[in-house]
């Protein structure tokens, strides 16, 4: 956590922290991020987190499950697939993330290009390819 909090005290500082596993960086607030996914060592598994203050409007595109948008689920029961539609509970601009509600760490990369926007700093985390 303290590298987490050293990203949220120096956001005009590009640091990177790097494992084995994952590379995360600290997404700021204040502009659109376009970040470029090197498939042959990045993804497929990503996250986004809020930091310091919870997002109230959080918008993504190039993921399986974008923030700020409707979605569907399609569910694999053996040989019969069915597709579930729910409800949207989202419009474009209105996703809020925030610890004991909604955080997106468990999505996944779909395009060479994802596209970010929030009105807070957000954490971006995804796995590293062996």
């Amino acid at each position: 956590m303290g590298n987490i909090n050293v990203l949220h005290l120096f956001p005009n500082i590009k640091i990177v922290l790097l494992s084995d596993d994952c590379l995360i960086f600290l997404l700021p607030r204040t502009h659109t991020h376009s970040i470029h996914i090197e498939r042959s060592v990045e993804g497929p598994h990503c996250g986004l987190i809020p930091v310091g203050t919870p997002s109230t409007s959080t918008t993504t595109t190039g993921l399986r499950w974008n923030l700020g948008k409707c979605f569907t689920w399609s569910i694999s029961c053996g040989v019969i697939q069915q597709q579930l539609m729910f409800q949207c509970i989202f419009s474009s601009d209105n996703t809020h993330m925030s610890f004991g509600g909604l955080i997106s760490t468990s999505n996944i990369v779909d395009e060479d290009q994802v596209m970010v926007t929030s009105d807070s700093d957000l954490i971006w985390t995804i796995s590293l390819r062996h």
